[in-house]
């Protein structure tokens, strides 16, 4: 719920409108989602926009990339970009210029 809240904060926002259309309970679900990736995660940066995440060598890509895609179906405004670089993984997860907020509450570090 509070991630519903903080994005639709601001009348004159881009995410206007963008709301969250997943009911409840599934909010509920797909937040413990993401908060057990960030608790696996092996670093939190902040980037413009928003945070990247740094990913074990064994954290499974296609479901960072699974996660990622149902979260882009219900809230549009995050863009998700998976870098491999050798043994380096990372998640960079933002809202746009300004908008860090909605990532921070979406990995509850906010």
């Amino acid at each position: 719920m509070k991630l519903i809240e903080v994005i639709e904060a601001s009348s004159e926002d881009r995410l206007l409108g963008a709301s969250c259309t997943l009911g409840a309970a599934d909010v509920a679900a797909r937040l413990r989602e993401w908060a057990a990736l960030r608790d696996r995660s092996t670093g939190i940066r902040p980037i413009s926009g928003g945070i990247a995440l740094s990913l074990d060598p064994s954290t499974p890509i296609d479901e960072v990339a699974n996660l990622a895609a149902r979260e882009s179906e219900c809230c549009a405004f995050y863009t998700f970009q998976i870098r491999i670089e050798g043994q380096t993984r990372e998640l960079e997860i933002t809202a746009g210029a300004g908008r860090e907020i909605a990532v921070q509450v979406l990995l509850g570090i906010g």
